[in-house]
């Protein structure tokens, strides 16, 4: 069963680390700056089309604002990380750690995209891995983008 309560303490969470009032973001949801109220206190919570908008504009998944990510089997099968599983879903458990994969092992299954970003991340130090495991998987591009830190 969804907390209520956690949801609105998620959502006053991304609401004031992006700056904006209760007013401003029921201005860019087109509700009332009661309903956002009422969702940070854990009266009510957002329908899906409005997760889908709070998802978007604080660039997490819904999956985070519903708090699915401490409820959930994390079970993830290394020969298939995204089975079961929404793509951003699992690339934002791993960038933020709340999803612990062998990188060097799983790299092969991500986007291009996916993989700039969790080498942007390793780049910054936000997230670490063996690399001398992953460094033999990458591409001479990715490689040079690692080594020029930009």
């Amino acid at each position: 069963m969804i907390d209520f309560v956690k949801v609105g303490e998620r959502i006053a969470t991304h609401r004031k680390r992006l700056g904006l009032s209760q007013e401003e973001l029921a201005s860019r949801l087109y509700v009332t700056r009661q309903a956002i109220s009422k969702w940070e206190k854990g009266i009510s919570v957002p329908s899906i089309d409005l997760l889908s908008s709070l998802s978007s504009l604080f660039s997490v998944s819904f999956e985070e604002i519903l708090g699915l990510f401490e409820r959930a089997d994390m079970s993830i099968d290394p020969d298939n990380i995204f089975e079961g599983h929404d793509r951003g879903y699992i690339i934002n458990g791993i960038i933020t750690g709340k999803i612990e994969v062998s990188l060097p092992d799983v790299f092969y299954q991500l986007s291009p995209a996916e993989r700039m970003l969790v080498l942007r991340k390793l780049r910054d130090g936000e997230i670490s891995c063996d690399m001398e495991l992953l460094l033999p998987r990458l591409t001479p591009p990715e490689r040079e983008y690692l080594a020029r830190g930009e």
